[in-house]
């Protein structure tokens, strides 16, 4: 019996500016003028999760936690 195909998919980051996706399987990617996507790296903070370095809407940069990105994005629905 074959196993369902996941998909993946993009959403934009809620708080940050439009040009930052999030997808359902833990990648980030920044969106540049010219329109290309650009996954970003990652790295591990101190206690193991992995992070990535995002630009504020001030020019600072910020660094987020991967799942709490993801879980911004991909709420639960609640039945």
């Amino acid at each position: 019996m074959s196993q369902p195909v996941i998909t993946e998919e993009w959403r934009k980051i809620p708080g940050f500016d439009l040009i930052y996706e999030v997808s359902n399987f833990g990648e980030v990617r920044s969106w540049g003028p010219n329109a290309r996507g650009r996954t970003l790296k990652t790295r591990k903070d101190r206690d193991g999760f992995p992070t990535v370095r995002m630009k504020c809407s001030d020019g600072r940069m910020r660094v987020r936690r991967v799942h709490l990105l993801v879980a911004k994005a991909f709420p639960e629905e609640e039945s």
